[in-house]
């Protein structure tokens, strides 16, 4: 396994266990706010360096591979609605005074469930096909 992956699927798995962390205690607390804003943190820091160091490489090699090209194209429309919905939730509870927190349950279970499809599909599809790649 390539360095760069090893660490994706690291930060993939130390931002599951903050939201999990924040799940169980929920963001009312100031420990809660802490794992809130730890998450955004490390979410955004984890795609700037797929921004940077994955998707480019890809992308150049998607030009002469129309499979990899639908696969990313595919993954890039998934992530806008992702990014909606992320960026949805740390506004709300940032931005909230008063968590409701049967809402915030909910809002929490959604969120994980999302992030953990993604990475799961990410790292079979996208992780792989890059892993391929720098073999060949």
């Amino acid at each position: 396994m390539s360095k760069l992956v090893n660490e994706l699927k690291q930060e993939h798995h130390a931002i599951t266990d903050i939201l999990l962390e924040l799940q169980k205690i929920g963001a009312s607390t100031t420990k809660g706010m802490e794992l809130l804003m730890q998450s955004k943190t490390s979410l955004l820091a984890h795609l700037t360096k797929e921004d940077k160091q994955l998707y480019p490489y890809l992308h150049e090699k998607a030009k002469s591979d129309l499979s990899l090209r639908k696969t990313l194209d595919t993954f890039g429309a998934e992530m806008e609605k992702i990014t909606e919905f992320v960026f949805d939730f740390y506004q709300k509870y940032f931005d909230s005074v008063n968590i409701n927190k049967t809402e915030f349950v909910k809002d929490i279970s959604k969120f994980i469930v999302t992030l953990k499809s993604r990475i799961m599909r990410e790292e079979v599809a996208i992780y792989k096909a890059y892993e391929k790649l720098k073999l060949d």
